[in-house]
């Protein structure tokens, strides 16, 4: 697996700005991420993920800001470039007159040739095996899953070297959903891709992601290694007259609280293995639990 720690980012967005009239979709989105990552993009509907995609994707321009992929402003990536990136969309839609199997050759002929393998190449046999699509069957008659089944097919056939999947196992059933994300930690795991991946089945990310992205009304609220955010993120309840006397307590310990929910519970980052003892020495009466990624996701996107 590719060294993220030394890996230099293939994907910059700096302060970037997407405005449709006068309302604003993105609104200062900045983080970059590199080979080897599989960055989980989170947010609710109308956050801007798929706004964000489409400006990495070259298919929107950003109103101001900057957004760069591998070294080159998205709008200008050239074929050999563009050659580099898989991408799966939301639902595919096109190309209905061709069977599964015409398609695949078809658009074997636009791939760009990497490291002497062409798209004409049999794609990975395990993919195939995964997919078990009817070849002869026109893509307008697949089903809605074989038909995100195909669209996976054909982001992943030429081995690309940046991964875009903006709700890809929306229509797969669950255990099409759980054998392709295992495919898809072994694709990056063999091969050091980079995956950005926008889901709203946070358990299925939970397992494959090695970072959290969290987006809110065109901005990310937080960005977090989900090593930390298993070690470090945890959620702090106690009775509402200590609450005050809670954060005063968090200060200076290199806890950071993240959110104060409804109730008064605080959700922190920086949690340390000799935090519980330290919190429990002050006298305050707290319970501690780890929040899983949907109950982070609920409070860090209000």
């Amino acid at each position: 697996m590719t060294d993220i720690a030394t890996t230099p980012a293939i994907v910059r967005l700096d302060d970037v700005v997407k405005t449709y009239g006068t309302a604003r979709a993105l609104d200062g989105m900045r983080f970059s991420f590199g080979l080897g990552e599989t960055v989980a993009l989170l947010g609710p509907n109308g956050a801007g993920k798929t706004t964000l995609i489409g400006c990495l994707l070259g298919f929107l321009l950003p109103s101001s800001g900057s957004v760069r992929v591998f070294d080159t402003e998205a709008a200008g990536l050239d074929a050999a470039q563009r050659g580099r990136i898989g991408f799966v969309p939301q639902a595919m839609t096109g190309f209905s007159g061709f069977s599964a199997g015409e398609l695949l050759d078809y658009l074997a002929h636009f791939q760009v040739p990497k490291l002497g393998r062409f798209g004409t190449a049999p794609f990975d046999a395990r993919l195939a095996d995964w997919a078990r699509l009817p070849m002869g069957t026109r893509v307008k008659s697949l089903s809605g899953g074989q038909r995100q089944r195909l669209s996976i097919i054909l982001a992943l056939r030429h081995a690309p070297d940046l991964l875009v999947l903006d709700e890809p196992v929306a229509s797969l059933d669950p255990q099409a959903r759980h054998d392709f994300m295992a495919l898809l930690a072994e694709y990056r795991d063999r091969t050091g891709a980079a995956v950005l991946i926008s889901s709203h089945i946070l358990s299925d990310l939970e397992r494959i992601a090695t970072r959290a992205v969290f987006v809110a009304h065109g901005r990310v609220v937080h960005d977090t290694p989900m090593a930390r955010f298993r070690d470090g993120t945890r959620l702090l309840r106690c009775p509402p007259e200590q609450v005050s006397a809670l954060r005063s307590a968090l200060v200076g310990s290199g806890v950071s609280v993240l959110r104060e929910t409804p109730s008064g519970a605080l959700l922190v980052d920086g949690w340390q293995p000799g935090s519980d003892s330290a919190l429990r020495a002050t006298g305050l009466v707290v319970e501690i639990d780890t929040p899983d990624l949907e109950a982070t996701f609920l409070e860090m996107t209000r």
